[in-house]
Formats: structure tokens, C-alpha cells, sequence
């Protein structure tokens, strides 16, 4: 019989303004997966964010995670029991979807003691999220710029670490919003100069971030024209703090589709940005809660 095991999975942000659907950061918010076996019963147990609200049975992303890895390596355990507690705000833009996938997979891995190739899980983790720009950091940790090879070909990854000389802070609303309406928001073409403009803001954010840039640079580097403008209008809260944030010069994007921001802050600057963020947060709408967070340069783990 497999022994209990406990999966821990960062939350992420992917896009960081203009690296949309090809970048993504880990950052230091864990979702916890507990699970032990049993006899013949499955049991789970939600605690922390979304407990009132997300399915106990295989609806849950979890544990239809852990079914679908079952069917893959074609064993399926009499059964068990799981206790999922997440910190992480459910539609958000911080990645708990992806989490929760990955949290099922490496907690169904555990469970049968079945072994499945990195490439194979990666695949069936983003088959299942339906995007790896959260699948891969949230995987591996650290920064992650994913890419498919030729037309349609296998998917890639290029792995590299944040500074340490920055600090992100999420900025979470009171309400969420859902993927479906974020992909539904996106235009159906863009002008070339847009274009343009993104690609090199892109290079530049990942230049940027890895060496550490000032605000300035960085202010600039997650400036984006593809998708974020047609988002936040959709999110009009957001879109006035995105705006205010911007306006006091502070590096700022909405952490993957929204309706959550990612602001990143130097390190000695810390408290003061934070504050600044928080009272621009208050002073737009109620209900926002700020988190002072960190890189995490680990990803998915399991312990024994």
C-alpha cells in the first residue's frame, strides 16, 4: 500500500502584460494536496478559499486531474482520501485551475506509485488547463517562457529565475473573472503598430525582470497592447486601479487574464509600494485584499 503524501503547487501569474500565453511566473502562495489511501471509499475535503463553493466529487479539478492520470497509466486505486487547501483566490488570474490540475496529477502519481515521463505530464497537465503559460511554472517554478515548435509542433519551454532585487505584490478584487469571459474579450485582429509594440515590450520584460530593472524599465516592459485594453474594459474596477497604479509610475499588468494585478517593487521599496498599492486599491472600490508575495523558484513538489 502507498503511504500518504502531501503535493505542494505554487500559485502563478502568466502574461505579466504583454507575454501573452508564453510566459508565466511561480510565485510563493502554495495550493496543499493531502492524500492517503483507502479501502474501498474516496473522501474529499476542501479547506480555504473556494471551500464553500467548489464540487467534493470528480467534478472537482482536482480530482478529475487524478482520474484522468488514472485512465492514462490504466490503474485506478479502490481508494482514497484528499484534503485540498487553497489559499490561492479562485478566479483570479493567479493560476488555481492550473495548480489544482497539477496538485491532481502529482497527488494520483503518489497514490498509484505509477511514474509518467516530465513531457507527458506537462502535455496532459495542459490538455487538461487548456493554456501552459500557468501549466509550466506552476510545474516547474521560476520564470517560464513556453512555445510550440514549428506549426502546431511539440511544446517547449525555456526556464529562467526572476530577481531577487524585485518583489511582486498581487492585487486581488473582490470578484472574480472567469477565463471564458477573458478569452471572449479579445479582439479578433490587431493593428500592426500594436503589434509591433507588444513583441518588443515582451523581449524586454523578460530582460528586464531577469536582471532586476528599475521601475522605469519595468513600467515599460509590462506595457501591452494585445490583449490587456480589451480585458480591462471589461473590468472596469480593475481597469481604475490599473490605471491609478500606472499613472504613480509603478510597474503594473493584470496577472494573466484578470481581473487580479501584478505589481512588481523593488526590494528596499517594499513596504512603501505595497502601502501605495493598497491605499490606491481602497481609495477605487472595496473588497481588495494586496499581497506582499515572493518568487518561487521551486515548482510542484510531493513528500512523503
Amino acid at each position: 500500500m502507498t503511504l500518504p503524501a502531501r503535493i505542494r503547487v505554487p500559485a502563478t501569474v502568466a502574461n505579466l502584460g504583454p507575454g501573452f500565453d508564453a510566459l508565466g511566473v511561480a510565485v510563493r502562495m502554495h495550493l496543499e494536496v493531502d492524500i492517503e489511501p483507502r479501502r474501498d471509499s474516496v473522501d474529499v475535503l476542501v479547506e480555504g478559499e473556494g471551500a464553500e463553493q467548489l464540487p467534493l466529487d470528480e467534478n472537482n479539478l482536482v480530482i478529475r486531474s487524478m482520474n484522468t492520470f488514472f485512465d492514462q497509466v490504466g490503474r485506478r486505486p479502490p481508494g482514497y482520501a484528499v484534503r485540498i487547501k487553497n489559499p490561492i483566490p479562485l478566479a483570479s488570474g493567479l493560476g488555481s485551475s492550473a495548480a489544482a490540475v497539477v496538485g491532481g496529477l502529482f497527488a494520483a502519481r503518489a497514490i498509484t506509485g505509477r511514474s509518467m515521463p516530465q513531457a507527458e505530464i506537462i502535455e496532459l497537465a495542459t490538455a487538461l488547463e487548456g493554456h501552459p503559460d500557468n501549466v509550466l511554472p506552476a510545474l516547474l517554478g521560476g520564470m517560464v517562457v513556453c512555445y510550440r515548435q514549428g506549426n502546431n509542433g511539440a511544446l517547449r519551454h525555456f526556464r529562467l529565475l526572476p530577481s531577487d532585487r524585485l518583489v511582486p505584490i498581487l492585487a486581488v478584487p473582490g470578484r472574480g473573472f472567469s477565463t471564458a469571459e477573458a478569452r471572449a474579450a479579445l479582439p479578433g485582429d490587431i493593428a500592426f503598430a500594436d503589434a509591433q509594440f507588444t513583441a518588443s515590450r515582451a523581449a524586454l520584460l523578460v530582460a528586464a525582470v531577469s536582471a532586476g530593472a528599475s521601475s522605469d524599465v519595468l513600467a515599460e516592459a509590462m506595457s501591452d497592447r494585445l490583449h490587456e485594453p480589451s480585458r480591462l474594459k471589461q473590468i472596469p474596477e480593475t481597469d481604475a486601479v490599473h490605471g491609478a497604479l500606472r499613472d504613480a509610475g509603478l510597474p503594473v499588468a493584470l496577472a494573466g487574464s484578470g481581473p487580479s494585478l501584478i505589481v512588481m517593487a523593488s526590494r528596499p521599496e517594499t513596504s512603501t509600494r505595497a502601502e501605495q498599492v493598497r491605499r490606491i486599491c481602497r481609495s477605487r472600490a472595496a473588497g481588495w485584499r494586496v499581497f506582499v508575495s515572493e518568487w518561487e523558484p521551486e515548482g510542484a513538489a510531493v513528500r512523503v
